[in-house]
């Protein structure tokens, strides 16, 4: 399994962790989590400004524009991991959010800014996420995203049986980086890191923060572009 894999395949859980390779009540080595990050390397998103340090020190008002604010805002920055230990079994780390790797099994509770995005496994029966930093504030235009004849709002219920929803926005058993809990408890595993998560690829197509003015534009682009291709295809009398 790769990080680009469906997050959803394969549906039963014993098998989707046989395939990343990690058990669920233990976590993974030391050595396996160093071995990945090695592998696919930090969970860093890449910031709506890139650019040298050097070149941020000389002109510090690149990390003032509203883009960089928001990136600094939601940025995760700790996460909880069940890591490997001696015998079997399993310990607790608080780590910094750019060394979770995909298979780590990350603990979530309220109040945590989901490090990755994560496949759920468990959780209570009240958890809850916010997502209005991937899908906009409730009541803006962009509050809700339609998204095969669902919608993707602001706060999701979070629940670990399989679904048929393909859209991680949507899906109930997936956290995505950057969202919030905000209330109950959940158990995932990693299943997309840094660029590779939503987060990262939407920012990467300049559609993140939601509403600001380059994703508006963008997403103007590519209905001009839809229009073009349908009158393309349109007989002329």
């Amino acid at each position: 399994m790769t990080p680009d894999k469906d997050f959803h395949d394969p549906e039963s859980s014993t098998d989707f962790l046989a395939q990343i390779g990690v058990d669920l009540a233990v976590g993974l080595s030391r050595d396996d989590a160093m071995a990945r990050r090695a592998l696919y390397g930090p969970n860093r998103v890449t910031p709506p400004v890139n650019c040298p340090s050097w070149v941020c020190c000389l002109l510090p008002c690149l990390l003032r524009t509203p883009a960089m604010q928001a990136y600094q805002r939601v940025v995760p920055r700790e996460a909880t991991v069940r890591r490997a230990a001696p015998g079997g079994k399993s310990r607790k780390l608080r780590l910094d959010a750019t060394s979770l790797v995909y298979g780590d099994v990350v603990e979530l509770q309220a109040g945590d800014v989901v490090g990755a995005d994560i496949r759920v496994l468990e959780c209570s029966v009240d958890c809850v996420v916010d997502q209005h930093v991937l899908v906009g504030e409730a009541g803006d235009a962009h509050g809700d995203v339609e998204s095969g004849g669902r919608v993707a709002r602001r706060s999701k219920r979070v629940d670990s049986r399989p679904t048929d929803c393909k859209d991680p926005l949507v899906s109930r058993n997936v956290l995505l980086m950057a969202t919030t809990v905000v209330q109950g408890s959940a158990v995932g595993v990693v299943v997309a890191t840094g660029d590779h998560t939503v987060w990262g690829r939407m920012l990467s197509e300049h559609r993140w923060p939601v509403g600001s003015p380059s994703s508006v534009r963008r997403s103007g682009a590519l209905d001009e572009q839809e229009e073009e291709d349908h009158a393309a295809l349109v007989p002329k009398a």
